[in-house]
């Protein structure tokens, strides 16, 4: 009787033991899913912050783009606006050019033209030797550089001239030789002289274009006789063409 009472409780210690065993199980069991809730959570939250995190970059490197190509349009405007003010002053350079030329050539406007007598006619006798005619006859003088006192030319400004010069042969048996020189240097001559007694008036002139710096002298200068009257055969004529 007693062992058959030992034995029941043995077998009661058991039973309970393995109940309790079992809870435990359950007990783990019912955490295991907790956790694995709490993993899939955490990687959902993470999921998120990480999408979000994309969206924004995207929106980041749209606006990137977007910025890019305003500051392409901003270039190809300044390059077509560049291009506008480039012909523009081009144009002006072109017209600030075309005055300076205008009112260069206002400023050295030279020309001047004179026969040899201011009155009367008559031969005007030189002698054997060259002397300086004086054209006393001023018709035009622009910018008064021919003086009429001495019959010279004084170039103003550094350019090209052109100069021509006439004569007259009557009632002369006398010979006529002109010739113009620039700083007491000859550079052309005309000349006639009495052939026939029929040949009783003629004519000689001639001309030329030079390059003239600041303070050269032209005059015409004279051997033997020449004519002139109220006709003013004789002349002697000179302006500047440009400045250089």
């Amino acid at each position: 009787m007693k062992t058959s009472l030992v034995f029941l409780l043995v077998h009661i210690f058991c039973h309970l033991c393995r109940a309790q065993k079992h809870s435990s199980d359950n007990d783990i069991l019912l955490q295991a899913p907790n956790v694995e809730s709490g993993e899939k959570k955490e990687q959902t939250q993470r999921s998120g912050t990480e999408a979000e995190e994309g969206e924004q970059e995207l929106l980041i490197q749209s606006d990137i783009w977007a910025e890019l190509r305003h500051l392409r349009d901003m270039v190809v405007e300044q390059k077509v606006e560049l291009r506008h003010l480039t012909a523009r002053v081009t144009t002006a350079e072109s017209l600030v050019e075309a005055l300076e030329k205008e009112n260069s050539g206002t400023l050295h406007s030279v020309a001047f033209s004179a026969s040899l007598l201011a009155s009367g006619d008559g031969n005007t006798n030189a002698g054997p030797d060259f002397v300086p005619l004086i054209y006393k006859n001023v018709f035009t003088n622009i910018g008064h550089h021919y003086n009429p006192n001495t019959g010279f030319f004084t170039a103003p400004v550094r350019g090209v001239y052109f100069f021509r010069f006439t004569g007259h042969v009557a009632h002369s048996e006398i010979a006529m030789v002109m010739r113009l020189v620039k700083n007491g240097h000859l550079l052309v001559t005309a000349a006639d002289r009495h052939t026939t007694d029929t040949d009783m008036e003629d004519n000689a002139s001639n001309g030329v274009v030079l390059q003239l710096e600041v303070g050269d002298v032209v005059s015409v200068q004279l051997v033997g006789n020449v004519w002139d009257d109220h006709y003013h055969r004789t002349t002697f004529s000179g302006f500047l063409l440009f400045p250089l």
